[in-house]
């Protein structure tokens, strides 16, 4: 198994007239999915602007408890009873570190610019603090590392925090202003 945080994206599109029984399926199917083995947390973002379509961010403990909820039995039995209010139902499931990398499934896309500013917003920060902190340690310390190394060094401090840290955070953070 994995020791990565396991993360579903399920994209609803739900019929207009059927909202308010979306929603109180919704709490049944939430419901049954923090009893589920490996559950962690459940994110919603409600819908932006008219179409009614709902993403619900999942996490479990890892990939493979993520797989197991989607292709439980207990799903398969929510989502028949879905039936008359859900117009579709479509979902992606990956280890944490690469949710941020790929659309979902093709059909939810971000707008270049967005993917831009954001993955801005969180290098330009570490770009400038990071190599900050490392000189002001090394000196502190009295060590002395090759610029090349330095260099290696710094490039993976600021991509271990982007994968790690910043990215899913953010992205999290600021869901609904991507997806409008």
């Amino acid at each position: 198994m994995s020791n990565e945080t396991g993360v579903s994206v399920i994209v609803h599109e739900v019929n207009p007239r059927h909202q308010a029984l979306y929603e109180q399926w919704m709490s049944k199917a939430i419901e049954a999915h923090q009893n589920f083995p490996g559950y962690l947390a459940t994110d919603i973002v409600k819908p932006v602007g008219q179409q009614l379509r709902y993403a619900i961010i999942l996490r479990f403990v890892s990939k493979e408890h993520v797989l197991a909820w989607l292709k439980s039995e207990v799903r398969q039995g929510l989502l028949r009873e879905s039936l008359p209010w859900l117009r579709q139902d479509y979902y992606r499931a990956d280890d944490d570190s690469k949710f941020w990398f790929e659309p979902l499934q093709g059909r939810v896309t971000v707008a270049r610019w967005k993917q831009w500013l954001l993955s801005w917003v969180v290098v330009l920060p570490l770009t400038v603090l990071i190599p900050w902190i490392m000189s002001a340690v090394l000196e502190r310390t009295e060590l002395s590392l090759p610029a090349w190394l330095f260099k290696v060094m710094v490039a993976g401090l600021v991509s271990l925090g982007m994968v790690y840290w910043l990215m899913p955070w953010t992205t999290r953070a600021l869901s609904r202003w991507l997806l409008r």
